[in-house]
C-alpha cells in the first residue's frame, strides 16, 4: 500500500461534503450541519452530494483494490477501511453510507438489503440501473451502482460461470429540508 495516496484520499473525502452546488470548495466546519444544527439541504442539493461521495467513495474504492491488492499479499479489505470514513461521515455530518450487496456479490452479511428501498434499489442496479433514489422521512436515499468488474470477482463470485461484471451499491442516506405541507382548500 502507498500510504501517502491513500492519506491524501481520505483527506480529500473528508472534505467532499464542504462542496457547494457550485462546484467549489468550502473549509470545513468545526462539526457538519446536522450536528453543528444548520439546516439541511433541499432534495435536489441532498442528491447533488450523494452523487459526488458516490462518486468519490467509487473511485477510492477501485485505488485502494489496486493499491493494497498485490499478488502474493493479504492486505486489509477495502470496503472495510472504508467503514471507518462512514463511520465519521455519520458522526460529523449525520450522513449515513452503507456498501448493499446483491445475493450474488455478498462477503458480508451486513451488507444486505435491510428494508424495502435497500431491496428494490439492489434489484434495480442488478437489472442495469444506475442509480435509484427516494425522499423518505426527511432524508434523501441514494443507491449508486458499484461495478464488480473481472479482477473483482476472483472473491466476489468465486464459484462463477462466466467474466461478466456483477453490480453491488452504495446507499448514502442524507437529511433533507422538510417538503411544504401542502395547502388545504
Amino acid at each position: 500500500m502507498k500510504l501517502p495516496r491513500l492519506t491524501f484520499l481520505l483527506t480529500v473525502l473528508a472534505y467532499v461534503p464542504g462542496f457547494v452546488r457550485a462546484g467549489g470548495p468550502v473549509a470545513k466546519p468545526e462539526a457538519g450541519p446536522v450536528a453543528a444544527g444548520g439546516p439541511p439541504p433541499a432534495a435536489e442539493e441532498a442528491l447533488m452530494r450523494a452523487r459526488l461521495l458516490h462518486a468519490s467513495f467509487d473511485g477510492t474504492l477501485r485505488v485502494m483494490h489496486r493499491d493494497f491488492f498485490r499478488k502474493g499479499e493479504n492486505k486489509a479489505i477495502p470496503s472495510e477501511s472504508l467503514r471507518d470514513v462512514f463511520k465519521t461521515m455519520a458522526e460529523e455530518w449525520g450522513v449515513t453510507i452503507r456498501w448493499l450487496a446483491s445475493e450474488e456479490t455478498v462477503m458480508n452479511v451486513d451488507n444486505k438489503a435491510r428494508d424495502a428501498f435497500a431491496e428494490r434499489a439492489i434489484r434495480a442496479i442488478t437489472a442495469g440501473e444506475k442509480e435509484v433514489t427516494a425522499v423518505e422521512d426527511n432524508s434523501l436515499r441514494y443507491a449508486g451502482v458499484i461495478v464488480l468488474r473481472n479482477e473483482c470477482l476472483k472473491c466476489h463470485v468465486a464459484d462463477r460461470k462466466n467474466l461478466d461484471n456483477r453490480f453491488a451499491a452504495l446507499e448514502i442516506i442524507m437529511p433533507v429540508k422538510a417538503a411544504p405541507a401542502p395547502d388545504k382548500p
